[in-house]
C-alpha cells in the first residue's frame, strides 16, 4: 500500500501593494499564455497545472496571500488515480527541485520556495476494494461509526451538494485535521471515462492547520516540512485513521453476537461486548455507545474485539450484505 501526500498548500504572505503588483502581473501574462479567472471570492491563474500547480490569489480584508496548490504526483509526471508516488529520498529531492524551478520561473527569481509557509497537507491512500457496490459498503460502514471523539460530520445532514452514500467526512474539533473517505469513481466520473478509479476507496487524512503540522515535526522551512513529513506518510495517516476506525471484520448484529457467545468464555466480558454491540446502532455511534457504558476498562473491552478479529460496528439491517473484511486488511495485510 502507498501512504502519500496527494495535495499540499504553499502560502506566500503579501503586503497589499506586493500582492497586487503580482496579482496583476499575473492577469497580464495570462492573456497570452493561459487562464486566469476570479472564481469563489479570489483569482486562480492555471498557468502551472499541467505541471500538477494551481496558484490562488487570496485577497483578503486584513491579509493578503498567494498560495501555490501542489499535487504531488503530478509534480513528478505521474497519475495519482492509477498510482500514487511512493515518498523516497531520490523522489522527494527531484520534487522540491522542481517545485523551486516552478516557483522561481513564475516570480521571476524574486521568490524562492522557503519563502512560502507549509499550511496545508493531505496524506492519501487508494484503496482498491474491487467494485463501486464494495466501495458504497465500505463508505456505509464508515457513517455507522457516527461521531467520533474529537471530530464532528463536516457536512449537515441536509446539505443537498453533500451525497452521503459517497463520502464519510469528519473534521477535527480543534485539533486542524480532516477525515475523508470516498467514492474516487463517482468523484472523477464527471471528467473521466476510462474507469481507471473503479473500485478505489480513497481515503484521506488532511492537516488544514500549521498546528497540526508542527504535530508532526519540528522544522520550520517548507522544504525541510515537505521531506520529514513525506517520509512519515504511513505514521502520518494512521495515526488519524486508528483513532477513527476499529478494526475487525464487520458482520450483521446477530453474526457478530454469535461470534461473542461462542468465542469470550468470560461471562463478565461477554456481556461488556454484547451491550456495546446493541448501543452503537441505537446512539449512531461508537463513542457515544462507548460513553453510555461508563466502563473504565472500556480499552479492554476493545482490544477483546481486535482478538476477535470482529468489529464492534456491525452491518446494519437494511444493507444487503453480511460480511466484509477489515480495511486493515488492505492497509497493513492484517
Amino acid at each position: 500500500m502507498i501512504y502519500a501526500p496527494h495535495t499540499f498548500e504553499l502560502t506566500l504572505n503579501c503586503t497589499t501593494d506586493k500582492f497586487n503588483k503580482l496579482r496583476d502581473r499575473a492577469y497580464r501574462k495570462a492573456k497570452s499564455s493561459h487562464r486566469m479567472y476570479y472564481e469563489m471570492n479570489k483569482d486562480t491563474d492555471y498557468a502551472l497545472a499541467d505541471k500538477g500547480i494551481k496558484i490562488e490569489y487570496h485577497n483578503g480584508v486584513y491579509k493578503k496571500k498567494i498560495k501555490f496548490i501542489v499535487n504531488p504526483t503530478k509534480v513528478l509526471d505521474g497519475d495519482d488515480v492509477k498510482k500514487l508516488w511512493k515518498p523516497n529520498n531520490d523522489n522527494i529531492s527531484k520534487l522540491l527541485n522542481k517545485l523551486e524551478k516552478r516557483i522561481d520561473d513564475y516570480f521571476d527569481s524574486k521568490y524562492k520556495l522557503d519563502d512560502f509557509n507549509l499550511t496545508r497537507i493531505d496524506f492519501t491512500v487508494n484503496i482498491d476494494v474491487g467494485d463501486r457496490d464494495n466501495v458504497s459498503s465500505y463508505i456505509r460502514i464508515l457513517h455507522n461509526i457516527g461521531k467520533v471523539k474529537g471530530f464532528a460530520p463536516k457536512y449537515d445532514k441536509n446539505d443537498d451538494h453533500i451525497d452521503t452514500n459517497l463520502s464519510f467526512d469528519l473534521e477535527g474539533n480543534s485539533n486542524g485535521v480532516e477525515f475523508a473517505a470516498y467514492d474516487k469513481e463517482a468523484a472523477l466520473s464527471k471528467k473521466d471515462k476510462s474507469g481507471k478509479a473503479k473500485g478505489i476507496l480513497r481515503v484521506e487524512v488532511r492537516l488544514m492547520k500549521q498546528k497540526a503540522i508542527r504535530e508532526y515535526t519540528d522544522e520550520t522551512s517548507a522544504s525541510k516540512q515537505i521531506r520529514e513529513l513525506a517520509t512519515n506518510s504511513q505514521n502520518i495517516f494512521l495515526a488519524t485513521f486508528v483513532r477513527i476506525v476499529p478494526y475487525g471484520d464487520y458482520y450483521k448484529k446477530q453474526d457478530a453476537t454469535m461470534i461473542i457467545k461462542n468465542k469470550v468464555p468470560k461471562k463478565k466480558l461477554k456481556g461488556k461486548m454484547l451491550r456495546l454491540l446493541e448501543l452503537i446502532p441505537k446512539k449512531k455511534s461508537l463513542y457515544l455507545a462507548q460513553k453510555e457504558m461508563n466502563d473504565r476498562n472500556i480499552e479492554k473491552v476493545m482490544k477483546a474485539f481486535e482478538e476477535l478479529h470482529l468489529s464492534p460496528v456491525t452491518i446494519s439491517k437494511r444493507h444487503n450484505i453480511k460480511y466484509l473484511k477489515t480495511l486493515y486488511v488492505y492497509l497493513l495485510g492484517v
